[in-house]
């Protein structure tokens, strides 16, 4: 009895691992949520929208998105699949930070690891006004193939300062 345990143990939490929401705190109910226009997302009136990013290339067959938000110290970023007949947006994940200070921001689109561009890279850095940004509290990268979130180390992280 206690191997069938321990299995079943070790797959729930494998399952629970393996879901989008995992950083999407109290905005998770957003997943699977569809809109046409990023300025009108249901649930985020009063929200500032900082960005949008296309994540993969304009030849792939769907296009990938990352949106991210603002309001008070509370930053959201939103990925998202759109269907190019409709135009629109399906939310496939979100990561939700509170307690953002300021002068920290979140950099999407054009960001390395280790050298090598990689624009499915989503990372917490703080904005010197230098061209690149090399501090950061916490990265992630948004994974295609399992249309979720994943926590990676900063190491090695550098992202271009648009609008430095």
């Amino acid at each position: 009895m206690k191997p069938a345990l321990f299995i079943l143990f070790f797959f729930s939490v494998a399952v629970i691992n393996a879901q989008p929401g995992k950083f999407a705190g109290t905005k998770k109910s957003m997943i699977g949520k569809t809109f046409t226009n990023s300025d009108s997302i249901r649930g985020l009136a009063g929200w500032t929208q900082l960005q949008g990013s296309l994540m993969n290339k304009t030849a792939d067959p769907e296009f990938l998105f990352v949106f991210v938000f603002k309001k008070g110290t509370t930053n959201l970023a939103l990925f998202t699949v759109m269907d190019t007949a409709s135009g629109k947006h399906e939310i496939l994940d979100l990561i939700e930070l509170t307690g953002v200070p300021k002068g920290w921001t979140i950099m999407t689109g054009d960001c390395t690891r280790g050298g090598q561009a990689d624009s499915y890279i989503i990372a917490w850095g703080k904005n010197t006004g230098d061209m690149y940004v090399k501090v950061f509290k916490k990265a992630w990268r948004f994974n295609p193939d399992k249309r979720r979130v994943e926590a990676i180390p900063v190491k090695s992280i550098i992202c271009e300062n648009i609008g430095c």
